[in-house]
């Protein structure tokens, strides 16, 4: 019985060497293509600049969207929170979710920071100030004389009182 090759034997007379198989595709062909290539950079700059254009226009009007929250409601110190005279209903959720807050470690509604010294506040450790409403710390109503805790005043107001 002889045995039969299944490959094609290679002719001992061709002057071919071995033969390879290449995949060229056309992104490999643009990429040697210097016409081409500065098209892709100009058209992939003018999209990288287009969305930043347009993620910036969005983001300003989503920041004038949202109301302060010092605006929204007054803190008493005690964890009492009332809202502002003249609204209704609340759009913001912010004040329906308790979180953990920052500075005294318990489940709240608002928390904010202080305007004074920029230390976190919620409603059992801060105050509004009494004219323009921003929040106040306790430590800044008490220690540095921002007012009394029946009366607390921020520094701005205080300028004017």
């Amino acid at each position: 019985m002889e045995k039969i090759s299944l490959k094609r034997n290679r002719s001992e007379d061709s002057h071919y060497g071995l033969q390879a198989k290449m995949y060229i595709n056309e992104k490999i062909m643009n990429s040697h293509d210097d016409n081409k290539m500065k098209q892709i950079h100009d058209r992939t700059t003018k999209l990288l600049f287009q969305a930043a254009r347009s993620f910036n226009s969005n983001r300003t009007s989503e920041n004038s969207k949202k109301s302060q929250p010092w605006k929204l409601v007054n803190l008493s110190g005690n964890g009492v929170v009332e809202m502002v005279r003249g609204i209704e209903e609340l759009s913001d959720e912010f004040l329906w979710v308790k979180r953990k807050a920052k500075c005294c470690d318990r489940e709240t509604y608002v928390q904010s920071e202080c305007c004074n010294c920029h230390k976190p506040l919620c409603e059992g450790c801060g105050y509004s100030c009494n004219d323009c409403g921003i929040f106040l710390c306790n430590l800044c109503v008490e220690i540095f004389g921002c007012g009394t805790s029946d009366r607390p005043i921020c520094e701005k107001c205080s300028l004017f009182a």
